[in-house]
């Protein structure tokens, strides 16, 4: 009688317990059908969205299942009858942050009146940065920028579109696209290549989409093109001019970045070592060779004259009496700029070469000399010769920008002493 006792008395607990679990387990199943089902429809919502022109594979990762995501899109591309300036205008996230969303995709394709071509041309623009190659009339840059947490990828496209966009009361030929992206790096020095060929290839989808049903005379992009060449020991066609042994810099293994295409309104071309050695003196170990035509040109020169490094506008280096000067060199990369003026197909251009030497700041006598450099007067006097080598030698290459431009009658400026004093 007192097993019987006993098992009753702990039996009503049991039973408790037992629908408790099911309970639990019960709840736990519709939780994690709901998220599944929740993502299920953040995923469709993703493939549906921006008209289709999301690369949907390459962001599930960034699609969460705890909460719904939020489109807006509009544009008369979508809706023929709504009034906006945007052909098509597109913004899907996910999650709540604490200031903004815990991801984002954006895409906004608008035509641009006149007034607006020549603000964007007037402003300084890197053109040589879109890791496609871009045939004539198209220029393209991509970019990368910090969130509150992590980091996004961005890519743009403008697009010359000979027989008018439809959409604006104003008359447009210029299609411009914008595209950010989430990445999964930490901080935008760190986006991968990968990130920045994903948003260039959604930029050239959505253009093509928006020019194809436009029949605005703009040609297709290609998407599938092999990317331009990246950062690699080989110069680009374009920047074959650029050879650290025949121009007598360091001598050490150079990585070269530049244009994989020609554009009529800018060139770029850059190589670095981080090693040391070369010649004596200060051998450089970093070049820079940018050209402007047109508007890119009259915008270049604004921009470097309001940062005070165009040419005229600062006093060289005062000279000790055994010639040498002195060069800070904490914090900063001292380079020494050369510009030049000529004319090309594109109109008046501008170009800049910038070199870099590398310096022994080690010798200072105290915290304060340490962030000094002492150049003597005949390496001061070679750094501007390698200037003026390295310009001579893009200005007379062929296969260079400004040959490409068919450049002409070309001014040599003046030096500009970029650094410290």
């Amino acid at each position: 009688m007192r097993w019987i006792r006993g098992r009753r008395a702990w039996f009503p607990y049991a039973l408790a317990g037992g629908v408790l679990a099911l309970v639990v387990a019960g709840t736990v199943g519709w939780f994690l059908a709901d998220r599944a089902q929740q993502r299920t429809d953040n995923l469709r919502r993703l493939d549906r969205a921006c008209a289709g022109l999301l690369p949907g594979e390459r962001l599930r990762g960034f699609v969460p299942g705890d909460g719904a995501g939020v489109l807006e899109e509009y544009g008369t591309m979508l809706d023929p009858g709504q009034e906006s300036r945007a052909l098509l205008n597109c913004t899907l996230s996910w999650g709540s942050g604490r200031w903004e969303p815990a991801h984002r995709v954006r895409i906004r394709a608008e035509a641009q009146i006149a007034a607006q071509v020549e603000e964007a041309e007037a402003g300084f623009r890197h053109i040589s940065d879109f890791p496609l190659p871009l045939p004539p009339g198209v220029t393209g840059s991509t970019g990368a920028d910090d969130r509150v947490v992590g980091s996004e990828v961005s890519a743009s496209l403008s697009v010359e579109c000979p027989g008018g966009l439809r959409g604006r009361k104003a008359p447009s030929r210029t299609l411009q696209v914008s595209v950010e992206l989430p990445s999964k790096a930490d901080s935008h020095y760190d986006v991968p290549a990968t990130d920045h060929l994903l948003a260039a290839r959604t930029a050239v989808a959505t253009a093509n989409w928006v020019t194809e049903r436009q029949k605005c005379g703009a040609g297709p992009i290609r998407t599938d093109a092999s990317p331009r060449p990246a950062a690699g020991p080989t110069p680009t066609e374009l920047c074959a001019w650029l050879d650290p042994e025949e121009l007598e810099f360091a001598r050490d293994a150079w990585e070269f970045s530049g244009d994989g295409a020609y554009n009529r309104r800018a060139g770029f071309c850059s190589g670095h070592t981080t090693g040391y050695g070369g010649p004596p003196g200060l051998p450089v170990v970093e070049v820079t060779a940018e050209s402007w035509s047109g508007e890119f040109a009259r915008g270049a020169y604004e921009r470097h004259t309001d940062a005070g490094t165009a040419p005229g506008q600062r006093e060289p280096s005062p000279a000790r009496r055994d010639g040498s000067v002195v060069i800070r060199t904490s914090a900063f990369s001292p380079r020494l700029a050369l510009w030049a003026k000529s004319e090309c197909d594109g109109g008046t251009a501008y170009h800049r070469i910038a070199v870099t030497p590398e310096f022994d700041s080690g010798s200072g006598a105290d915290e304060e000399e340490e962030k000094k450099v002492v150049v003597e007067g005949a390496d001061r006097k070679r750094l501007s010769a390698d200037a003026r080598a390295t310009l001579d030698r893009y200005l007379a290459a062929a296969d260079g920008w400004p040959g490409r431009a068919n450049c002409r009658a070309a001014t040599v400026l003046g030096e500009v002493e970029e650094w410290p004093r």
